[in-house]
């Protein structure tokens, strides 16, 4: 989920999506929210990322879990 507010965080968190804040002059206090999993300026910052792989907390968490048993 790409967002630009608390609420679009939030969205994505409950979904169970990696969340991706856009970074403008009014969020920058999201960057470290809970529910944030990594932050860019612009949009084309994105590529190169989802090129390589990206796993969100959510998923973190699973992978977690599984490594237990």
């Amino acid at each position: 989920m790409v967002g630009d507010s608390v609420d679009d965080m939030t969205a994505g968190f409950r979904a169970g999506a990696a969340t991706v804040l856009l970074v403008n002059d009014v969020n920058t206090q999201l960057r470290s929210h809970e529910y944030t999993d990594l932050c860019i300026g612009r949009l084309d910052d994105l590529i190169g990322i989802l090129e390589e792989g990206f796993v969100g907390v959510v998923e973190k968490e699973k992978e977690k879990e599984l490594d237990i048993f």
